[in-house]
């Protein structure tokens, strides 16, 4: 209670840039009401353990999967939920698990470049943050000033919220495929 959770649940692969998000970890081990909650599995999850271990995090908490009926309740208690993507990676990886978060009402932080799909979503709906790739700082400073700044924290929260219900749901996709479908026939 009273504290800022910034969470990453998924997939911990190698497209992934858990590196810039350990640093932000690292950097931030200071602040005793931030912390980092990792759900999920994957390549890279015995990095972020020994990163964690290495350096005496204490900041983060790290766990496996948990029930698929329990994951609304795990987006629920974030404050920012994290989604990365490396480098050159645009095209080849998208980070779905952004449409939860977005779901929950969760901002997002996007580490990745600003040509990925998912990066052009946040900034189109106003829903979070794009941060480079490799850029520990920049996610430091974003990190903070969401945690200073609960009105624009609940913004974005709303925007996301009001991009899922009006784009981004199965309704609407389901339109575009019958658009598609009905222009093929023509």
């Amino acid at each position: 209670e009273g504290k800022f959770f910034a969470l990453y649940a998924g997939n911990m692969g190698r497209f992934h840039d858990m590196e810039t998000i350990m640093e932000a970890v690292r950097e931030l081990s200071g602040f005793e009401n931030i912390v980092f909650l990792f759900v999920g599995e994957g390549h890279k999850k015995s990095f972020i353990k020994d990163f964690a271990n290495k350096w005496n995090l204490t900041n983060c908490q790290i766990h496996s999967y948990v029930k698929r009926e329990e994951l609304g309740d795990l987006l629920s208690c974030a404050d920012v939920g994290l989604v990365s993507l490396l480098e050159g990676q645009e095209g080849l990886s998208v980070p779905s698990k952004t449409f939860g978060l977005m779901s929950a009402g969760v901002p997002v932080i996007a580490i990745m470049s600003e040509k990925a799909e998912i990066a052009r979503v946040v900034v189109e709906e106003n829903c979070g943050i794009v941060v480079k790739p490799g850029d520990a700082k920049a996610l430091v400073k974003v990190i903070i000033d969401l945690y200073d700044n609960k009105q624009k924290l609940h913004e974005m929260s709303e925007n996301a919220r009001k991009a899922i219900d009006t784009k981004y749901n199965i309704n609407k996709a389901a339109e575009l495929y019958m658009k598609i479908i009905e222009e093929l026939n023509y």
